[in-house]
């Protein structure tokens, strides 16, 4: 089968951690037989199409164009896997697309610009795949019943800990101020003695590296980076919305106390689980607090099992349902 990619993020090397799940998707796809090309859209390497709509939304017309002039020859496919719920599809049904032959990852993001707008209605009827079973209602209601779930996949092999962890913060992730990365130094002034662990690539980069407080390790893929942050506590001080972030999964293979921010996919495992304490301001004594708070704390055994299972299960699907008789399969 002849498969294009659609994506805003892909790794451009082995140490490269963006798009990290499209990869993965891709070298099963491949592993199967497939041939696969990739179509990495995006305004910079340094931000995404949602960071660069959020902030500019009257570029989006000349992206539109841009875009569909690089799709001219989309229709020669056989199928177009589009990453996010927008603006991928609509543009490949722009293209001549049959919907038939469209398979979409909805990660969190993307549904949640779309959720209340009434532009959800744009997804259009194709097979849809979710990462979490809490964004299903994001879905407009022709497609909740018929999109399958897919889980996070996580790597197999985790070192586990318990026990109080150092007095250390890791964060992972793009270096960017929708993340959150610029809040680490007003952190670490908070916190006497504690330094941090910086593991991922973005505009902050060469910012935080100067902080001697700071270790950067550069971009490490996971499980890479598990073998060096060491044990902490994990922040996830993004500003925008996350759908069911990896990362989050991660660390809690890990066994790590986590602090984030109070919003939406991340405040529901969080509280459900007992992983960690949310914050709801960007004010460095805050999260100093919630990272003091949860240090010395002492996470369940099962916190710190790794979830194979749901990895395997990410394998299989990908593998077995590319022949499935509907083609139902977002992967496929």
């Amino acid at each position: 089968m002849n498969i294009l990619t659609l994506t805003s993020s892909y790794p451009s090397g082995s140490g490269d951690p963006r798009g990290a799940f499209v990869a993965t998707s891709v070298a099963q796809l491949r592993e199967a037989g497939h041939h696969v090309e990739i179509g990495q859209l995006h305004f910079t390497a340094e931000e995404s199409i949602l960071e660069r709509l959020r902030r500019r939304p009257w570029q989006a017309p000349e992206f539109a164009a841009r875009t569909l002039k690089a799709l001219r020859n989309i229709r020669d496919y056989d199928r177009v896997v589009c990453h996010w719920a927008w603006p991928f599809p609509q543009l490949a049904l722009l293209r001549g697309v049959p919907k038939e032959k469209i398979r979409i990852w909805c990660h969190g993001s993307g549904l949640r610009l779309l959720h209340g707008s009434g532009l959800e209605t744009l997804i259009p009827q194709a097979s849809t795949a979710i990462v979490a079973e809490h964004q299903r209602r994001l879905l407009p209601s022709r497609l909740q019943k018929s999109a399958p779930v897919i889980p996070a996949p996580i790597a197999p092999k985790f070192p586990r800990h318990s026990g109080p962890v150092d007095k250390k913060i890791i964060f992972i992730g793009r270096l960017t101020w929708n993340k959150g990365a610029d809040l680490l130094p007003g952190i670490l002034d908070l916190l006497p003695g504690w330094q941090a662990m910086v593991v991922g690539w973005g505009a902050l980069a060469p910012k935080l590296q100067a902080d001697p407080r700071i270790q950067w390790l550069g971009a490490l893929p996971s499980p890479e980076w598990t073998e060096h942050v060491g044990r902490g506590v994990a922040v996830i001080p993004s500003r925008v919305p996350e759908g069911a972030p990896l990362v989050l999964r991660e660390f809690r293979s890990l066994g790590l106390p986590v602090v984030a921010r109070d919003l939406r996919g991340l405040r529901e495992p969080i509280q459900s689980n007992g992983l960690g304490a949310l914050v709801r301001s960007d004010r460095p004594r805050e999260w100093a607090k919630a990272c003091e708070h949860v240090q010395t704390w002492r996470l369940p055994e099962w916190q710190a099992t790794c979830h194979a299972s749901a990895w395997r299960q990410f394998v299989v699907n990908d593998h077995d349902a590319i022949h499935h008789k509907n083609g139902a399969h977002p992967g496929s």
